[in-house]
C-alpha cells in the first residue's frame, strides 16, 4: 500500500482538532512537567546552547554540523536570551509533529478517532515529555520535520519535500537516511532506477547544504571530522552497549521509547505498509550512538500509526484503550519518583512500559471467543485511502 489512491477525505475541521489537542497536551506537559531555564551544566545540551549563544563559536563534531535549531534560538533570541528561543522552538516543534502523525495516520488507512488517538498517544509518552523535561536539544525539531517530510513523502507534496529534507539534515544529519524509506516507498519494481534518481534529485538540496555547512563551520576538540566521529562512535557502542547487559539496553530501547505501541505496531504490522523501510535507518543509528531509547523513538512516524490502526480495529479495543491510557500516565511515576523525567536511566516508567508491553501482547493474541467480532472498523474511514480537501 505504498502508493495507494485516496478516496476519503480528510476536513480541515479534522486538521484543526488534530492541531488543538497536539498544542493542548503540549500545553498541558509544560506547565505540569518542571522545566528548569538555567543552562544545563553537561551533556549534549550545553554544546547546542554554545551554538546558540554564539553560532560563529567552535563547536565540536557532530554536534557543530547540526545548525538549524540553534540558529533559530539565536535569531529569535539573540546573544541574550537564546535559550528562551530555544525552548519555544522544542515544544512548537513537539507540538508541531501531532498533525504529522494524524495525517500519516489517516493515509495509511485509520480513520479520524483512530488517528486523534495516536496523536494523543505520542504526546504523552514518557520518552516523548522527556524531551519537554530537556527542551536544549535538536532532536524536537529533527522528529518534527522527519515526520512532515513523510507527510510530504506520502501524500505525494513532492515541491516541498526538498525544503523539509534540507532542513532536516541541518537540524540532523541523519536525515539523509530518508533515501531508502523513500525510494522504497516510491519504487514500482525491485531495481527501480528512474525512482532512484528522483529521490537523488529531492535529496541534492540537502546534501549541498550539509557540505556547504562543513566547509564553514569550526571545530575541535574530540573529533575533526565526520569519520572520526563515526570511528569513535563505534568503539563506544561496542563498550557500552554490546559488552555488557546487551539484552536490558534492547529491552530499554524499546519500552523508554515507545513502549506498547511496538507491541501493537507490530500486531497490526500491515498498517505500515512500506512505511516500515523508515525502521532501516532508525536502527542503524544504533551503531553510531549509546542513545539507543533516542534513537528508537524516531520511528513514531510508523509505529504509532500502524499502533493506533491496530488497536481501534481490535475486538477487545476497550481493553487496550485502557492499557494505553495507563502507558499515557507512566510519566507520573517518574515525577513522583525523581521529580523529573529522564531517559538513559532506570525509573518507574521503564517497568511500568515493560509490563504494559506484555500484557498487551497477551490481550492481542490472546485466542478469541466465537462470539468476538473479529475486526473492528472506525466509522469515519470505511471507503479507503483519505484525501486532504479543505471543506
Amino acid at each position: 500500500m505504498s502508493r495507494s489512491i485516496p478516496t476519503d477525505v480528510i476536513r480541515r475541521r479534522d486538521i484543526l482538532v488534530a492541531t488543538a489537542l497536539s498544542f493542548g497536551l503540549m500545553a498541558a506537559g509544560v506547565a505540569i512537567l518542571p522545566v528548569s531555564s538555567s543552562r544545563p551544566t553537561r551533556g549534549d545540551p550545553i554544546w547546542y546552547l554554545r551554538m546558540a549563544a554564539d553560532p560563529s563559536d567552535t563547536g565540536i563534531v557532530p554536534f557543530a554540523y547540526r545548525v538549524l535549531t540553534p540558529w533559530l534560538a539565536h535569531t529569535i533570541g539573540g546573544p541574550t536570551h537564546f535559550a528562551a528561543g530555544f525552548r519555544a522552538i522544542s515544544y512548537l516543534a513537539l507540538a508541531a509533529t501531532g498533525p504529522a502523525v494524524y495525517l500519516i495516520c489517516r493515509q495509511l488507512g485509520g480513520g479520524h478517532r483512530a488517528a486523534l488517538l495516536g496523536t494523543a498517544g505520542l504526546l504523552t509518552l514518557p520518552g516523548w515529555l522527556f524531551y519537554v523535561n530537556q527542551p536544549y536539544l535538536i532532536d524536537q525539531t529533527a522528529m518534527a520535520l522527519t515526520a512532515w517530510s513523510l507527510v510530504a513523502l506520502v501524500y505525494g507534496w513532492f515541491a516541498v519535500l526538498p525544503v523539509l529534507l534540507t532542513a532536516l539534515t541541518l537540524a540532523r544529519e541523519t536525515g539523509l537516511g530518508l533515501a531508502f524509506p523513500m525510494y522504497m516507498w516510491l519504487r514500482r519494481r525491485r531495481l527501480d532506477g528512474r525512482v532512484a534518481g528522483h529521490v537523488g534529485l529531492l535529496l541534492a538540496p540537502a546534501l549541498l547544504a550539509m557540505w556547504t555547512v562543513r566547509q564553514t563551520v569550526r571545530t575541535a576538540d574530540r573529533w575533526d571530522t565526520l569519520g572520526e566521529w563515526i570511528a569513535g562512535s563505534l568503539q563506544v557502542v561496542s563498550v557500552t552497549r554490546l559488552g555488557s547487559q546487551t539484552p536490558w539496553w534492547v529491552m530499554y530501547a524499546f519500552a523508554a521509547s515507545l513502549g506498547v505501541y511496538w507491541v501493537l505496531a507490530l500486531y497490526g504490522r500491515t498498517h505500515g505498509g512500506r512505511l516500515w523501510w523508515l525502521l532501516v535507518p532508525v536502527f542503524g543509528q544504533c551503531a553510531f550512538g549509546a542513545d539507543w531509547s533516542r534513537f528508537a523513538l524516531y520511528a513514531f512516524p510508523v509505529v504509532i500509526p500502524a499502533a493506533a490502526i491496530a488497536l481501534w480495529r481490535h475486538p477487545r479495543r476497550p481493553l487496550l484503550l485502557v492499557l494505553v491510557a495507563a502507558q499515557s500516565t507512566a510519566a507520573f511515576a517518574d515525577l513522583a519518583a525523581n521529580g523529573r523525567v529522564m531517559l538513559n536511566r532506570s525509573q518507574p516508567s521503564l517497568y511500568i512500559s515493560a509490563g504494559l508491553m506484555v500484557v498487551t501482547a497477551i490481550v492481542l493474541w490472546w485466542p478469541r471467543r466465537e462470539r468476538e467480532h473479529p475486526s473492528i472498523v472506525d466509522a469515519s474511514h470505511q471507503n479507503g485511502q483519505p484525501t486532504l480537501a479543505m471543506l
